[in-house]
């Protein structure tokens, strides 16, 4: 009896480690207008409509941050992008009737009021190049965004105060003309 129990424990547990390995392809959402969002193999689809296809399926769809966010009239659906060797971005859709439209790509990263505004901010700041020289560093640029009254905007107070505790200076012009983060003096960026 021992034996045949064992057997079956063992043959449940292969199911159930196969189960566990099948990768996840898809996403259903149903917002508070009742509308229906699944996304599925890089294609969103609302109420049964194509309304978006990524011409790359790098959704990744385990991701805890995949969500619809509303504000008001407002559907806004976050969706997690592989962005390797970099940070993961978050590609934000305003769900309109049956409509995807793209509104921002960001840095992704929790869905909050991160500076006790009442408002959900996002966003953050990317990996930045390793700098060789003793006396200067790479400015951290971050970016975040706030979600008010139904839009969704730059955050530019939320941006700059990140910004200074980070790199105890602020850019509005953070990059060179050659796309690299311009340099700092070491003393001035926190270590």
């Amino acid at each position: 009896m021992k034996k045949l129990l064992l057997t079956l424990c063992l043959g449940l547990g292969s199911c159930f480690a196969a189960q566990a390995q099948k990768e996840k392809n898809e996403l259903h959402f149903k917002s508070s207008q009742a509308q229906m969002i699944t996304v599925y193999k890089g294609t969103i689809f609302v109420n049964g409509n194509k309304a978006f296809i990524f011409p790359q399926d790098n959704i990744n769809y385990a991701s805890k941050r995949n969500k619809l966010v509303e504000d008001g009239k407002s559907v806004f659906l976050f969706l997690e992008i592989n962005n390797a060797p970099n940070k993961n971005r978050f590609q934000v859709f305003n769900i309109d009737h049956s409509l995807a439209d793209t509104v921002v790509n960001a840095i992704a990263s929790d869905v909050k009021d991160w500076d006790g505004d009442g408002n959900l901010e996002f966003g953050g700041a990317d990996i930045t190049p390793v700098y060789n020289g003793t006396d200067s560093a790479y400015y951290v640029a971050s970016r975040f965004y706030e979600i008010k009254k139904g839009k969704i905007s730059y955050d530019a107070a939320l941006t700059e105060k990140t910004d200074l505790k980070v790199n105890k200076v602020f850019l509005s012009e953070p990059f060179g003309e050659n796309g690299q983060p311009k340099l700092i003096p070491k003393g001035k960026r926190k270590p």
